[in-house]
């Protein structure tokens, strides 16, 4: 296929509404605007299939053939990819409280961006021969999916627009109309008429029911299954429409709803929306929006009566409940990221943000890392929201009594900056512990030798031992956790815990090897050193409030240490090419004076 030959194949059509339903009935007279639509006589299709088929199966068949073909096909228009908004957008209905969109037409900078990305993967590497290779995966995966009803490059391709969009209604206000619920898939279109033809051959496949009528100039196809199948609760309709540049299918309210956008009052023009889709900057291949209060207020609204015999749930839930949120999915300089935004929450504090310092004092060898910044601030914010709550209030006063044999709360807490979880692999060992930077290095001395004292004085019977060594000029101490019926069962009866404290780091580890690492990594090698690390931090945000990492090599290394022969044959055939492409994982949280940000690089290597 030539250049001019694919440019001419992706051109957007000029859309009107199809001039006839499916051959079982033939077309009514359109509806007014405002009029009462008119139902026509329905028709069962004289397709047959297998018995079983429940009302809803052919919606299920055709999301799913969209789904498979679409994800795959994106590789596809690497070359023919189209900026612009999606038509699959305008014409969701306003009033949706969550919506879901993939772009597999590539806008922009995501041609060349997801080029580089797939360029690490097995069949991408040489773009002149993907198309066809492509095409024969997608034929197998869609056949597979279909029961080999369907095939891509004969049903999909030749009518698919390469945008697709899930998108669900507001919620019942009571359980007797659960029936009412909905949701709607919109498919853009290529060709109206192979796109209508596509859905009542799967229409027909299912050996449905149909009927047609007539809404706002459109028609609609209805669908019921046969009474034998039909389920107890569930939407009474199914129905599909080609309306302006798109498929949409759903229930019937829901496709209704579509067709009132009139592709210019859809999702896309209410505020809300709009602030959500302006705060996760350029092109995209995917996003996703959820009206968090709305669904949090229809979900209050659906429970009615069953509520008031419910405990009421602390008001601490609102004050962490955020009105909206929004992630986007695109491809760029190498790595898939994912950005999330939603209004900052008064709850979580002033908005802060520092760089890591954990990392600078973990060894090279971290292969996981869970971390946040003024771990006491936080801990005693929860606590005081958690004193706010009169059902709550009794366990707070409890754990401040108990807390006072070592000083109380502060004591406890108030040394504490930043802190985490890691994970430390070397070789087939693997290790960890906790870590945190002390604000004030000799509180976190005295409370740790409080605790050691109250270990000490628990020995005897319990087979606790606490004892010291020195390593690399700092004392580790050491604590064995005594016998069986006091250690879980599985971890080793002899197993034990160390910690130490400098003025760099607290840390607290099972086993001394992780100890002894991060000792070493305050004046050797550390995290922070490596290339791999640094330049994954530096395309998430090197300031943050909050930060994890995943190291996708060293963990794969490890797994594949563990396998036996006959499943490293299979891993290395069948997994490994793919896996292999992935290099690491790595995910920030930034609180911001409007909003909060978050955002997760996924990294890909083709080494």
């Amino acid at each position: 296929m030539t250049d001019q030959d694919q440019t001419q194949r992706y051109e957007p059509p000029t859309f009107e509404p199809p001039a006839a339903t499916p051959p079982a009935a033939p077309p009514p007279a359109a509806t007014p605007p405002g009029a009462e639509p008119v139902a026509t006589t329905p028709v069962t299709s004289a397709r047959t299939s297998r018995a079983g088929s429940g009302r809803l199966r052919w919606l299920g068949v055709g999301a799913l053939v969209l789904v498979v073909a679409g994800v795959a096909a994106a590789a596809t228009m690497l070359l023919t990819g189209d900026p612009g908004d999606p038509d699959v957008l305008r014409w969701t209905p306003a009033d949706s409280i969550t919506y879901a969109e993939l772009r597999l037409d590539l806008p922009g900078t995501q041609q060349a961006e997801l080029a580089e990305v797939l360029s690490a993967f097995p069949g991408f590497d040489d773009q002149a021969a993907f198309p066809a290779k492509l095409d024969e995966v997608l034929d197998q995966l869609v056949g597979s999916a279909t029961d080999g009803k369907q095939s891509w490059s004969e049903d999909v391709d030749p009518w698919f627009g390469r945008q697709l969009a899930v998108s669900v209604g507001p919620l019942p206000s009571s359980v007797a109309d659960v029936a009412a619920a909905r949701g709607l898939v919109l498919a853009s279109v290529t060709d109206a008429a192979k796109a209508q033809a596509w859905a009542a051959e799967l229409v027909a496949s299912e050996n449905a029911a149909t009927s047609t009528e007539a809404y706002h100039g459109t028609t609609i196809t209805v669908v019921t299954a046969p009474a034998a199948t039909e389920p107890k609760m569930g939407p009474k309709d199914a129905a599909y429409a080609i309306v302006g540049p798109v498929l949409a299918v759903g229930d019937l309210a829901s496709v209704k709803a579509a067709i009132d956008t009139g592709g210019t009052k859809g999702l896309d023009t209410v505020a809300q929306f709009q602030t959500a889709e302006a705060s996760v900057s350029g092109d995209r291949l995917a996003l996703s929006y959820v009206d968090v209060e709305r669904i949090v207020d229809g979900a209050t609204a659906l429970a009615g009566q069953a509520a008031s015999a419910m405990p009421s749930l602390p008001a601490a839930i609102d004050d962490l409940t955020v009105p909206w949120a929004v992630a986007a999915v695109r491809a760029d300089d190498g790595a898939f990221v994912v950005e999330s935004r939603n209004p900052h929450l008064d709850a979580l504090g002033p908005a802060k943000s520092a760089e890591t310092t954990l990392a600078s004092v973990l060894p090279p060898t971290t292969v996981l890392l869970a971390e946040g910044h003024d771990l006491g601030e936080v801990l005693t914010r929860a606590k005081e929201m958690a004193a706010a709550q009169p059902q709550l209030q009794p366990d707070v006063q409890e754990l401040d009594d108990t807390l006072r044999i070592v000083g109380g709360w502060d004591a406890v807490v108030g040394w504490m900056g930043e802190g985490g979880l890691a994970v430390t692999r070397q070789g087939d060992t693997i290790s960890g512990g906790v870590v945190i930077s002390p604000t004030d290095a000799a509180e976190a001395e005295r409370l740790l030798n409080q605790l050691r004292a109250f270990l000490a004085l628990a020995g005897g019977g319990s087979g606790i031992t606490v004892t010291d060594e020195e390593y690399a000029g700092t004392t580790i101490t050491v604590v064995g956790l005594g016998n069986q019926t006091l250690v879980p069962q599985d971890l080793p009866p002899d197993a034990t815990i160390s910690y130490a404290v400098t003025d760099d780091v607290v840390v607290l580890g099972y086993g001394t090897d992780f100890t002894k690492a991060v000792l070493d990594a305050r004046t050797g090698a550390s995290l922070a050193e490596t290339e791999r690390f640094s330049a994954a931090l530096a395309q998430a945000g090197a300031a943050h409030s909050a930060l994890f990492w995943v190291d996708v090599v060293g963990i794969r290394d490890l797994a594949e240490a563990q396998l036996s022969a006959d499943e490293r044959a299979r891993y290395e055939a069948d997994v490994k090419p793919y896996l292999g492409a992935f290099d690491s994982v790595i995910g920030t949280f930034s609180p911001g004076t409007d909003l909060d940000r978050g955002t997760v690089i996924i990294r890909v290597t083709g080494d």
